[in-house]
């Protein structure tokens, strides 16, 4: 248990670890983990999922071809090596990769994973039946082929050095799922594998309960070696009280993805360590660009300059989100620490609204031929930081004549296709991006990725920065890429298309005696296999 004796210790670390002192016994046995997750999946068929849902079931159940290691780096998963121009495996114009499967790796039921279900995994991302997040990466395939049970083939439309880590890697939603079980479906939205699944990963499927909880057991037959710990047990909690309660009382050992804003009560509870890691998730405001008033520069600069980011992120999440590295969330190992948001200014933001003609009235709204300043903040439930950002920034707008009213939407609501956020219906939207390890940012920002045919939700398309993008994804040399990306920065920066409030960092909550936790790049779950009790 972290003393408060002891807390400078342990902050001046900078190890981003509770400090603890003894051990408690597991409650639930030393062959258990319950670990609570925020909610209850709509499917565990992992096509049909997205963000922390995919990264925390996939991991879990399935394999894919590569992954990332705790550094960032990609290493195999399915594939005994992974393809680089050095050892052949990716052609010297980029657009051929040759993916060389281990041999022996099996499905739970017995079945041996081979190339066919490779082949089959990325014709069922592509099958417009199937109700798949987003297609990005997989849509640049030109052809697909196995050669043989055990290699696979992929033909680029174009040069897309990014396609290692998207193509059923690390920086992707989906795992290879099992060609000789759904392979006859003419869609997978609704079939019985998705409530009861058999995938390849370190754990195997036990049971679902619905609205409480799922099981999971280990899988005794897993290529790398069966895990540790016998049973994972993930129960749903959404409230993170309860969350801390049950941590406190023993009913569940860890908690991932918890709300940064409770780090005081997290860091108290005893015998475990709270592990905090920067990850490439961000909040930023998406400008509508479409809408007439949004189309403006000097208005998206004027929204921008009235919100005190620094003091926004420090009062809301205690310093556990960072304000200057927002837009490293976004191009991680690309990020240009020169870039600079843009500053906090309000009497700025006042001058530039009333050059506009935008004349504040008797109760402080600026007005302009007759309309008053008014605009919508489109934001989804579920996340108490989101609820009170969007409430400071209200207010922040509100300072400087700016009548900005809230509009909460249930998540799924929210993001769903053709919905608020992809569907354009909106002015400002208030998220919580999940980027990707690899910094290729064409999902965000590319002329043909605007919604509703991509996520570039603010409508933004720019030829310089869709030169650049390409310019960087063709490109298997990393200070190419990064001098391209660190363009496209500066670029945003003057363009203001999204305003970006800061870089998430992940707050994991484990007890100090359960080793083999390796920080996570994207989600926690990457290491289970490796978890056990000390």
């Amino acid at each position: 248990m972290q003393r408060v004796t002891t807390i400078g210790v342990c902050l001046a670390a900078l190890a981003f670890a509770g400090c603890t002192s003894g051990h408690a016994e597991p409650r639930h046995g030393r062959d258990t983990l319950v670990v609570a997750v925020r909610k209850e999946p709509i499917s565990l068929n992992p096509l049909l999922l997205e963000g922390t849902d995919a990264y925390t079931y996939g991991p879990l159940l399935y394999s894919y071809l590569t992954r990332y290691d705790e550094n960032g780096r990609v290493v195999g998963d399915l594939v005994r090596e992974v393809p680089t121009l050095a050892n052949g495996g990716v052609s010297s114009d980029g657009k051929r990769l040759t993916f060389a499967l281990r041999r022996g790796v099996r499905w739970q039921d017995g079945a041996p994973v081979t190339a066919r279900d490779v082949v089959f995994s990325y014709e069922a991302v592509m099958n417009p039946a199937n109700n798949v997040p987003e297609r990005y990466g997989y849509d640049l395939v030109a052809s697909i082929r196995a050669p043989d049970p055990y290699t696979v083939v992929v033909t680029l439309k174009r040069a897309f050095s990014p396609i290692i880590g998207f193509f059923f890697g690390g920086d992707s939603n989906y795992p290879i799922l099992p060609a000789h079980l759904l392979a006859g479906a003419r869609s997978l939205n609704a079939v019985g594998f998705n409530a009861s699944p058999i995938g390849s990963g370190p754990y195997r499927f036990d049971r679902w309960d619905r609205g409480d909880r799922i099981s999971l057991t280990a899988n005794a037959a897993y290529y790398a070696g069966q895990p540790k710990i016998e049973h994972l047990v993930l129960p749903f909690i959404q409230v993170d009280s309860t969350t801390i309660n049950e941590l406190d009382t023993g009913e569940i050992d860890a908690a991932f993805l918890v709300d940064a804003s409770r780090i005081a009560e997290l860091r108290a509870i005893a015998h475990h360590r709270v592990v905090v890691t920067p990850v490439p998730y961000f909040y930023a405001l998406a400008f509508n660009l479409r809408d007439p008033l949004l189309s403006n520069r000097t208005m998206r600069e004027s929204l921008a300059l009235a919100i005190d980011r620094q003091g926004l992120t420090e009062k809301v999440t205690h310093g556990v989100y960072d304000a200057d590295t927002a837009m490293r969330g976004l191009f991680t190992w690309a990020f240009d620490s020169h870039t600079k948001a843009t500053r906090y200014d309000p009497a700025l933001a006042e001058t530039l609204l009333a050059r506009d003609g935008w004349i504040p009235g008797s109760d402080g709204i600026r007005a302009k031929n007759g309309r008053r300043l008014r605009l919508e903040l489109s934001f989804p439930a579920g996340s108490g930081i989101t609820t009170r950002f969007a409430t400071a920034i209200a207010a922040a707008e509100h300072s400087i004549g700016v009548d900005m009213t809230l509009h909460q939407y249930a998540r799924q609501q929210y993001i769903e296709t053709g919905g608020p956020f992809l569907g354009g219906h909106y002015q400002v939207s208030l998220y919580d991006y999940q980027a990707t390890v690899d910094p290729d940012v064409s999902w965000l920002l590319a002329c043909d990725q605007r919604a509703p045919h991509g996520f570039n939700v603010a409508g933004y398309c720019s030829p310089r920065v869709d030169a650049l993008l390409r310019r960087a994804a063709a490109s298997f040399d990393r200070a190419t890429r990064v001098a391209a990306y660190h363009t496209v920065q500066a670029q945003l920066a003057a363009d203001l298309p999204y305003d970006f409030l800061c870089q998430i960092s992940e707050v994991d909550v484990i007890p100090d005696n359960v080793g083999g936790f390796v920080r996570p790049l994207l989600a926690p779950f990457g290491s289970a296999a490796s978890w056990h009790w000390e």
